[in-house]
């Protein structure tokens, strides 16, 4: 098929016959995973799903054919934002089976090869786990995870940076929002954290040893953003994604050459079931 020709390679904006045309030349699935949970006064609720959703179409369509962008599953592991209103959460058994639901019915239709993009750090545990899970136990070649936000340019990123902890709602996040989409940012409403700093002591020292535990983000910010956002800006997000996104290209790149896992560990062997 000439590349003119092609449909977009976001899955929710072609019919399936579009979808049968292009089947057997997407090399991996991308499925965007995120939240929806409060942004402080800085952003909207959606910014974590609508940001990794439109950071793997922008993928997608850079890189395409190879690569197909699911719809985001727009919730997450949030229950640390629940203070704050209009933030939801799901159950980790209910993350869990709702990406095996997704997964199960792509590879129904012959995709084999699957990329968890989250974009929300309360997904990470999860998703580690869930790959571990899914790629051990269903009929598929391959699956993995990443946070596309760990894949930004480190000078981009240092040059934006403020003085205060990131993470959330900040300079980055308002910079992917300019570039990908704009209706999210409240620029008007920017506020920089307003952290406790005694609460912000006890959690920095405790991470530097490792050690995971819930803490609400209220606590630790009372406005519910990190960093400060008014340093964000489409330039820097233009820079942090397309840098992002080239490398994904060569992460996908370097699995391609790796060519006993990307088709698939011994299922067969593994996971046969006595018939006996």
């Amino acid at each position: 098929m000439n590349s003119a020709t092609y449909p977009p390679m976001a899955l929710a904006r072609q019919s399936w016959p579009e979808l049968a045309s292009v089947l057997e030349e997407v090399e991996l699935v991308l499925l965007p995973l995120g939240s929806t949970e409060q942004h402080g006064p800085n952003l909207g609720l959606g910014q974590d799903h609508l940001i990794s959703q439109a950071f793997c179409e922008h993928a997608a369509e850079r890189l395409r054919p190879r690569l197909l962008a699911l719809p985001a599953i727009p919730w997450g592991i949030s229950d640390h934002h629940m203070d704050f209103p209009g933030s939801m959460t799901l159950r980790p058994e209910t993350f869990i089976e709702l990406l095996e639901d997704v997964v199960s019915s792509m590879a129904h239709h012959g995709l084999r090869r699957f990329l968890l993009v989250n974009g929300h750090g309360g997904n990470q545990a999860l998703a580690a786990a869930a790959v571990q899970d899914l790629g051990l136990r269903l009929d598929i070649d391959f699956i993995g995870s990443l946070n596309h936000f760990m894949l930004d340019p480190q000078d981009v990123r240092n040059s934006i940076q403020g003085n205060l902890p990131t993470g959330h709602a900040d300079e980055f996040e308002a910079s992917y929002s300019y570039y990908l989409s704009p209706d999210l940012v409240r620029e008007s409403a920017f506020a920089h954290a307003d952290l406790d700093n005694r609460f912000d002591a006890l959690r920095t020292k405790l991470a530097a040893h490792k050690l995971v535990w819930p803490n609400p983000a209220g606590a630790r910010t009372r406005n519910g953003a990190l960093g400060d956002a008014a340093l964000g800006s489409h330039k820097a997000g233009q820079s942090l994604i397309e840098g992002a996104i080239t490398e994904l290209e060569e992460v996908i790149n370097f699995m391609h050459t790796w060519s006993t896992r990307w088709n698939g560990p011994p299922h067969g062997q593994v996971h046969r079931q006595n018939t006996s």
